[in-house]
């Protein structure tokens, strides 16, 4: 018999589409799919070179789980070279990616009850991870004219004394929305003496055009100590 925290879960509606835009193909049809974010290209070959020279030079045993130290320096380097934020490389942990790091963060912060508020259009796995743990998703719901994003005044108004943790995905999957750095600035205003935690993902850093990015946990001291920040390096 299964644990009854699986009976939270739904079928992936990534996998879902992904399934049905191949077997339209398989009957022919011309099919784009925005389902799973996988790029249209093979691996780039010189990435294919150096895994090739790890397996030739054995580097084929167990690392440490948060990862081996020459890639957490790296990752620590550019961060504070390209975000403006100062991680030790005991700080940082590398992961099997997004979903993985957001699994093992909603386990060590989620309690039964708690509340987590996710700005509407969201990834469709924060609200099932945050099930998963027994939370319980608020949605905010954003509109085109606020180029869906939330603001303060929405913030404000959905936190409660449940409150954990507010997820903030900039560049935005699905909507592709960048909050700027004045919009983080007024969200972390409200975000002051609370004790709730931000799951910033920012795990599209780099897809943004005539805009400029900036790192939540960088806006502040403040929002630096509350935020958990899921990239890819």
């Amino acid at each position: 018999m299964l644990a009854k925290r699986m009976h939270t879960l739904s079928p992936s509606l990534t996998l879902e589409i992904s399934d049905l835009a191949r077997k339209l193909k398989e009957e022919g049809k011309n099919i784009i799919s925005f389902s799973a974010g996988e790029p249209d290209f093979d691996t780039p070959q010189r990435i294919k070179d150096e895994a090739k020279l790890a397996l030739d030079r054995g580097m084929t045993k167990y690392t440490a789980v948060g990862g081996i130290p020459k890639l957490l320096e790296a990752i620590s380097e550019k961060l504070e070279r390209e975000n403006g934020i100062v991680y030790a490389p005991n700080d940082i942990i590398v992961s099997n990616g997004a979903k993985h790091s957001l699994f093992n963060l909603f386990q060590v912060l989620i309690d039964e009850g708690d509340e987590v508020i996710i700005p509407a259009p969201y990834w469709v796995t924060y609200p099932e991870l945050v099930t998963f743990c027994g939370g319980t998703p608020v949605f905010i719901e954003t509109n085109d004219i606020a180029k869906f994003k939330i603001t303060p005044e929405q913030l404000y108004s959905a936190i409660t004394p449940k409150t954990k943790m507010l997820i903030l995905t900039s560049p935005s999957n699905p909507t592709g929305s960048v909050y700027s750095k004045e919009e983080l600035e007024d969200l972390a205003r409200v975000l002051k003496d609370t004790n709730i935690f931000v799951a910033s993902d920012e795990m599209y850093e780099k897809l943004i055009y005539e805009t400029k990015f900036t790192s939540t946990a960088s806006i502040s001291r403040d929002m630096y100590l509350r935020t958990v920040t899921i990239r890819l390096g």
